[in-house]
């Protein structure tokens, strides 16, 4: 009975979990859906994600693929916004472009695996993940997510959660490329109707 009362009670709190992460996803979810623009959506998910993981230790960034450089429109350190200027992707992110998969445990070996460093004006952490962006069939970014009490702060369960909030991210911003492009060509096509009716005039 009790060995039995255990698994039950491990059970419950394995499905709470599951709720909690249904519960965030789904608040994320609808208010990216509400945006079409990117800044919005990438400071809602900053936003959502420092309540959620009670952290001040967060960046979001995205790739530029015709510069080939990575852009940090969100970061924070130790609850503190910083302004960081567009950067070669490091070797790290270079391989997420490539195999698409999350990166995470402490920020040592991280360091001696990816030759990481701490950029300048920032601290090394005790651990460190990162989860890619995608869009489609391809990485726009990633999340970047630090921890400087534990080495062992990520595991299994918040690198799922945090994979589900980068692929919401990534469909909401592909929405967002897909509307400005759509108002740029609508814009365009203005412009060239307005063109026409000038030089019809003319001619007539």
């Amino acid at each position: 009975v009790a060995q039995r009362t255990e698994e039950l009670q491990a059970s419950n709190s394995l499905l709470e979990q599951r709720a909690n992460e249904l519960a965030i996803i789904n608040s994320s979810q609808q208010g990216m859906a509400a945006e079409l623009d990117f800044k919005a959506i990438v400071d809602l998910v900053g936003d959502k994600l420092r309540e959620v993981f009670n952290t001040g230790d967060i960046g979001i960034r995205l790739y530029d693929e015709q510069a080939d450089v990575v852009q940090y429109p969100y970061e924070f350190e130790h609850g503190r916004r910083l302004t960081q200027p567009p950067r070669e992707p490091t070797a790290m992110f270079r391989r997420q472009l490539a195999d698409r998969q999350p990166v995470f445990g402490g920020s040592d070996a991280m360091a001696k695996r990816f030759n990481l460093t701490a950029a300048p004006g920032t601290d090394m952490s005790k651990a460190i993940a990162m989860v890619p962006i995608i869009a489609g069939d391809r990485v726009i970014g990633n999340i970047k997510l630090e921890s400087f009490e534990r080495e062992d702060y990520f595991n299994a369960s918040n690198i799922r959660l945090l994979q589900m909030i980068a692929a919401s991210m990534g469909v909401a911003l592909e929405n967002a490329r897909l509307f400005d492009e759509t108002q740029r060509l609508l814009k365009e096509t203005e412009q060239r109707a307005a063109e026409l009716a000038v030089i019809n005039s003319i001619q007539e």
